[in-house]
């Protein structure tokens, strides 16, 4: 990511002279020399229509959070008002300086390494549905959305089972 900001008139469409494709636009502010009571819009061009996305008025709403991802070769930013805007965000660093997912993952199933074998056995519908317990043994944090307490609870549950066991063991020992 890198910081963008460009200060726009009224009248006139922000300069973004870019190699990036898609900026977000998180804020619209005016310039602190703005008249009392002087206001503008922001607004995005984009296939031929127009869009407001924030007014700000002097004294009033002076500023704008935004969250908004726009496609550079599609979308143009202009002000129409009397005061000028300061619009800020970031550039979102392409996919192929970083290397997505999307594409790393033909990578893996070309590998000579993967059969095809691991890859039907790792299918839901192809292995066979383990019990809650299983589950929970095999992974307490299966599910990214679990709380530090449900992990810690999986985990407690872990060692009951595994006490369980070898108590079980000491028995059939004696």
């Amino acid at each position: 990511m890198s910081f963008w900001g460009a200060k726009v008139a009224p009248g006139k469409e922000a300069d973004i002279s870019t190699k990036h494709e898609v900026l977000h636009l998180s804020q619209a502010c005016l310039d602190p020399a703005t008249k009392g009571g002087a206001s503008s819009k922001v607004m995005i061009e984009q296939q031929g229509s127009s869009y407001v996305v924030a007014v700000l008025t002097e004294g009033k709403q002076e500023s704008c959070s935004l969250d908004l991802f726009l496609d550079l070769s599609e979308a143009k930013l202009k002000v129409v008002g009397k005061a000028t805007v300061h619009l800020t965000g970031y550039f979102e660093v392409d996919d192929l300086e970083m290397g997505s997912d999307e594409e790393m993952a033909p990578a893996a199933k070309a590998s000579p390494k993967a059969s095809p074998k691991a890859a039907v056995s790792s299918s839901p519908k192809a292995s066979p549905k383990a019990s809650p317990k299983e589950a929970a043994k095999a992974s307490p944090k299966a599910s990214p959305k679990a709380s530090p307490k449900a992990a810690a609870k999986a985990a407690e549950e872990e060692d009951d089972d595994e006490d369980e066991e070898e108590e079980e063991e000491s028995a059939h020992d004696e």
